[in-house]
């Protein structure tokens, strides 16, 4: 399953990174990594992202692992959207965005995001 992959949403281009499911190990840090290269591939302040978070597991590694992707990022980013974000997900969501200086718009399924970040 490719998880990390623009899509075309009403005529914008998304990129859709699918962290559903994931817990910390080999297959979280790989979907990490393309997605970190896909992004740092683009034009700065470019990118409009979809994370889907829903069913993530998170552990100490995986939130220090989550702030320095995010920090690396923010030259690239233009807006993003994160789903999926319940009970202490919440709170690690709160940590990333302090630590990377930066503000994520929650939603509850892909469908609202998507019609936010094409609104951007």
């Amino acid at each position: 399953m490719e998880r990390v992959k623009f899509i075309d949403y009403k005529g914008k281009k998304i990129l859709l990174e699918d962290f559903s499911g994931l817990k910390p190990g080999e297959e979280f840090d790989k979907t990490l990594e393309e997605a970190r290269k896909t992004i740092h591939s683009q034009p700065e302040h470019s990118v409009l992202a979809l994370f889907d978070a829903s069913d993530g597991y998170f552990d100490q590694d995986v939130m220090n692992k989550m702030k320095d992707f995010t920090k690396s990022n923010n030259p690239y980013m233009k807006a993003a959207a994160v789903v999926g974000i319940t009970g202490l997900l919440k709170i690690a969501l709160i940590t990333v965005t302090k630590v990377a200086g930066r503000d994520f718009k929650t939603f509850n399924t892909r469908d609202q995001a998507l019609e936010w970040l094409v609104a951007q």
